[in-house]
């Protein structure tokens, strides 16, 4: 492994050689899982009776989205016709966590209606509600507040296969490393959900499969992750918080918390303190 690395870093440089090489140990790390997961037992076993588990995970994305090298939008009718890049996506310098906010809502505009459009800096959930009913007047903008990882799922699900969208507002919980002063938690910042994924099984009439009829984790854009290359996806939001970050632990005994996994690996644990969901229909409200 140590050849590896001394061989990616002198072909890439120091940084680009880092990048790949987690990306690497996380592909490395899947293998390995997958190896496991094979020699498990491919049934279980109720009451005496065989029971046939999910035999893997099915995706299901928002309208509008298209996915080639990076996540792309149908552009509107009055453009040149074809696929166009994300606001937020290919930029030289990632979005500060107070842009957050007005990426998202560029990003949801853009899907939702074809259009690309300027949106002011706005950070508090009360300002990305009114901006979004501004710019979206045929969609229903509902703002929720922090509720159970199982109606945050749900919700998530019903919006995207109503052909909606859901901005949530992510709190990071940040990492303690012992010998070192306790670290602040970064500013909360703005993702966009624009997809969920959810287990796969066959159906047994022979009618085909059931393709994600519940969710089971949220795929979301991070305007300050790198964008997947081929996915519509940057980061997976699943319950429960890593056990080896010991902060998002702690807090998980009082607040529900999430892990959120970049496509290259990185992980990262936080709380989802609101949300605004965006479907079909024009009654707005909050709750």
């Amino acid at each position: 492994m140590r050849g590896i690395e001394r061989a990616m870093e002198k072909a890439l440089g120091p940084k680009e050689s880092k990048r790949h090489l987690r990306r690497f140990r996380y592909v490395a790390s899947c293998i390995a899982s997958r190896k496991h997961w094979e020699h498990e037992p491919p049934q279980q076993v109720i009451r005496g009776l065989p029971m046939r588990g999910p035999e893997g995970l099915v995706r299901r994305y928002a309208v509008g989205l298209v996915m080639e090298t990076v996540p792309c939008y149908r552009s509107g009718p009055d453009s040149a016709p074809g696929a166009k890049v994300l606001p937020g996506i290919l930029v030289r310098h990632r979005a500060q966590p107070h842009r957050t906010g007005a990426v998202a809502l560029q990003q949801a505009v853009a899907l939702l209606t074809g259009q690309r459009i300027a949106v002011p800096t706005v950070t508090s959930a009360a300002g990305v509600l009114r901006h979004a009913t501004r710019l979206l007047p045929g969609f229903n903008a509902e703002l929720v507040r922090e509720q159970a990882p199982s109606d945050w799922l749900a919700l998530c699900h019903a919006a995207v296969h109503r052909g909606g969208l859901v901005l949530l507002f992510w709190q990071s919980i940040a990492r303690e490393e012992r010998g070192t002063p306790r670290r602040p938690c970064p500013p909360p910042q703005w993702m966009l959900v624009v997809g969920v994924e959810g287990p796969w099984s066959p159906v047994g009439d022979g009618s085909g499969s059931v393709v994600c009829t519940k969710a089971s984790g949220l795929l979301v854009l991070d305007s300050r992750v790198h964008p997947g290359w081929g996915l519509g996806h940057n980061q997976c939001l699943v319950p429960g918080a890593y056990p080896y970050h010991e902060a998002a632990v702690r807090v998980a005994e009082c607040r529900n918390v999430w892990s959120a996994r970049t496509v290259e690996g990185n992980l990262d644990c936080g709380i989802v303190l609101s949300a605004i969901a965006l479907s079909p229909g024009k009654a707005q409200g909050a709750r």
